[in-house]
């Protein structure tokens, strides 16, 4: 009986909770995955010659942050320098 794709408003409470819960989770991780990204960026330069080693252990440490830190990194370093304007 329950209506897969119905939109929150037809939700139980109990589901809504869930809903957003997991929402807060997923922007946690993926807050936490551009700080990394901006982090490792802003060390490239006082690592030297092998940056790209440690920043490599260091996405390592960070498995669950690991995809999605590496695709923010990519984009800084194609941008040779600080985050772009857009916000995306």
């Amino acid at each position: 009986m329950e209506k897969h794709g119905s939109n929150l408003a037809t939700l139980s409470p109990a589901e809504r909770d869930a809903i957003n819960a997991h929402k807060a989770e997923c922007l946690e991780r993926w807050k936490a995955a551009q700080e990394l990204a901006c982090q490792i960026h802003a060390q490239r330069r006082d690592k030297g010659n092998k940056w790209r080693m440690w920043a490599e252990r260091e996405l390592a440490a960070r498995p669950e942050l690991e995809k999605e830190a590496r695709e923010k990194l990519n984009r800084l370093m194609k941008g040779k320098g600080g985050d772009s304007s857009s916000s995306n």
